[in-house]
């Protein structure tokens, strides 16, 4: 790692290939195996608001760990009724998910059924963390902010033939 946050930034497409994977994009990939100290593996859990999966390098559920300890103690400072439990149980969710030197990765099937994945995938970057999406989901999502994002998975879509499969 630099020593400076990781900022995922980007979007990318796959359909699922053989053998049930996926492909994570190149960028998005690099930035992946530099967060989880150069070995490829990434965390995945279901996204606490949307209907899809978050994923980040290993080194982010520190930060997540810590986000929820300061939490705790400003809830409790504050006299406001703590969510750490269910903040805790969401972070036990966290999969260490392993891909290789090509970004292919078997995405499990429980995590799949979560964000209603099934011949595609969406990636997009959101800063801390990038996001997995169905792109019926996402297509599905009301809203201004939505507008960008399906416009890219749309623009991904048609480049690879309108298909989620290959």
């Amino acid at each position: 790692m630099t020593g400076f946050p990781v900022i995922y930034m980007g979007q990318g497409f796959s359909p699922k290939g053989d053998k049930e994977r996926f492909v994570l994009p190149a960028d998005i990939r690099k930035i992946v195996a530099e967060a989880s100290d150069n070995i490829n593996e990434m965390l995945v859990a279901k996204h606490e608001e949307w209907p899809c999966l978050f994923a980040c390098g290993t080194s982010y559920k520190n930060q997540l760990a810590e986000e929820i300890r300061v939490k705790h103690a400003a809830d409790v400072a504050a006299g406001r009724p703590s969510t750490r439990a269910r903040d805790a149980l969401v972070f036990g969710n966290l999969t260490r998910v392993a891909f290789d030197n090509s970004g292919r990765f078997i995405l499990p099937a429980h995590m799949r059924a979560q964000a209603k994945i099934t011949d595609g995938l969406y990636i997009h970057g959101t800063m801390d963390y990038f996001t997995l999406w169905s792109p019926e989901v996402l297509m599905a999502m009301a809203g201004d902010e939505w507008i960008g994002p399906k416009a890219s998975c749309e623009s991904y879509l048609a480049a690879a033939g309108g298909r989620a499969r290959k």
